[in-house]
């Protein structure tokens, strides 16, 4: 199999072929479509197991830093040696742990059994798969800020706050990155403090949302998810949300905002090429 990038005068007919692979493709698509509109795509590569027909589409930086990014799109466990080879490609000169989104749980199983060894996989589920929510617009309905709040949206200034807020170990340059290149809303008190706020993930789903303990009975997590979801929606984007089966308050939360669950979930994958040459030394 050869790995083929897709060149920016086909990126049309690639939005176009992952839309007619929803629900499936949302991850790929919408990160893609990010990726395109805040003009980030000529950091990116994005490769497929063949064009025009793929089956396999990864998304990847082409610099690479601590830890990287890959969004998947995999139409089949039966294509999972296909999806091994180009992340293999794109690895090939770096020894960087990846991080990967996108592929259906049966994919990663497919991974592992095709490399035999689970000793020795270069394939690693970071956390328990995840169940997939999307919201679609007519299930949007907008709620009236309470008084005494304003809403605005995250910027530099807010860094340390949403770090310290961050369930997981990561870097504030990390958060930065985030809050500073894509969609989120931020609800302040008048006099400017910030009491709740979400993001949309550079991977396309929503997330990170948090609300002050003193403000958690005032309905601002609701504010705060549906105004972002309207303002995604305006700008053409899908909504969709991430969340773990035995997050119970999550699921209530996503659901009583009119997120509808997806008939299948996402696996978050490492891959460590250097995993892979142990194994084949």
């Amino acid at each position: 199999m050869a790995v083929r990038e897709v060149l920016p005068e086909e990126y049309d007919e690639l939005d176009q072929r992952l839309e007619k692979e929803l629900p499936l493709s949302i991850c790929g698509l919408v990160h893609f479509r990010l990726m395109r509109k805040e003009h980030l795509l000529t950091e990116k590569m994005m490769l497929v197991d063949s064009w025009p027909n793929f089956s396999v589409l990864v998304i990847i930086k082409r610099q690479m830093r601590e830890t990287w990014l890959s969004v998947c799109f995999c139409k089949d466990p039966e294509f999972a040696a296909n999806l091994d080879t180009i992340l293999q490609f794109a690895s090939r000169d770096t020894s960087l742990p990846l991080y990967i989104i996108g592929c259906t749980p049966d994919v990663m199983d497919a991974l592992i059994n095709f490399n035999q060894s689970a000793t020795s996989c270069p394939f690693r589920r970071l956390c328990p798969d995840v169940m997939v929510y999307t919201l679609p617009a007519e299930n949007i309905v907008p709620l009236i800020i309470p008084d005494g709040f304003k809403i605005t949206e995250l910027s530099n200034i807010h860094t340390e706050n949403v770090h310290k807020s961050w369930p997981y170990a990561t870097r504030e340059e990390w958060i930065n990155y985030q809050i500073t290149h894509f969609p989120s809303v931020l609800i302040e008190t008048e006099d400017g403090r910030p009491v709740a706020w979400e993001v949309q993930h550079e991977y396309g789903a929503v997330g990170a949302l948090h609300v002050e303990p003193e403000y958690r009975r005032s309905k601002l997590g609701s504010v705060v998810t549906r105004t972002l979801a309207e303002k995604m929606t305006k700008d053409g984007q899908l909504v969709f949300a991430l969340v773990e089966e035995s997050n119970h308050i999550s699921i209530v939360f996503h659901e009583n905002n009119g997120y509808v669950r997806m008939p299948f979930k996402f696996s978050c994958m490492g891959f460590c090429i250097e995993a892979k040459k142990k194994k084949e030394m």
